[in-house]
């Protein structure tokens, strides 16, 4: 078994590092960047401390569930010359036409369908579906029960909240927060909050 540490130990990195370990990973232990952490056990791992005990070359899972941090990670992987594995849960459907990039997650009962494109240190939460032709951008967060229907883009660091949906076709910027519950029927701009039903532009 190749051996992983997990970034992040709070609920996402939990469900991370199961996802690893059913994929046939040796868990080393969590890392976190809270003093306060370090030390206590997460499910049945322990924390180890701050994430400057990761050595070079290491294998990482980003566990991670901000987004803006998680894309600084990916300089920092790139700089430590860390591997981040793309971790696909075995429930997950993923076309063999679609492509994710590094260090991505994909949890259960999720769907990808053909020529979809996914950016690097995505996650694609529990049972979403991402439909053909879709283009996810880095560092994107796609909650559980989000449907993106065919064509629909997603810009970097943007998350799409619980239980939403996306027309075809539909552009949703770089830096926004679709609001949970939303249907998102025309495009929305960068660095934009919307949400509801249709999904509306807030202040």
């Amino acid at each position: 078994m190749k051996g992983i540490y997990i970034y992040g130990a709070g609920g996402h990195g939990s469900v991370v590092a199961e996802i690893a370990e059913a994929l046939g990973y040796d868990i080393l232990g969590f890392v976190d960047d809270n003093p306060g952490l370090s030390g206590t056990e997460l499910l049945r791992w322990k924390v180890l401390g701050a994430s400057d005990l990761i050595p070079e070359g290491a294998t990482v899972a980003l566990g991670i569930g901000d987004n803006a941090v998680r894309a600084g990670l990916l300089q920092r992987a790139r700089e430590r010359g860390w591997s981040l594995p793309v971790l696909v849960h075995p429930s997950a459907v993923i076309s063999p036409s679609a492509v994710l990039g590094e260090g991505t997650v994909v949890m259960a009962q999720v769907a990808v369908n053909a020529l979809a494109r996914i950016g690097e240190a995505c996650i694609l939460n529990t049972s979403c579906s991402v439909d053909h032709h879709c283009s996810i951008g880095t560092a994107v967060h796609i909650a559980p029960g989000v449907h993106l229907a065919g064509s629909v883009s997603v810009g970097d660091r943007t998350l799409v909240g619980i239980g939403s949906c996306a027309r075809p076709g539909v552009r949703i910027g770089c830096d926004c927060v679709v609001g949970a519950g939303s249907v998102v029927i025309s495009d929305i701009p960068d660095s934009c909050v919307a949400y509801g039903n249709p999904a509306r532009l807030r202040a």
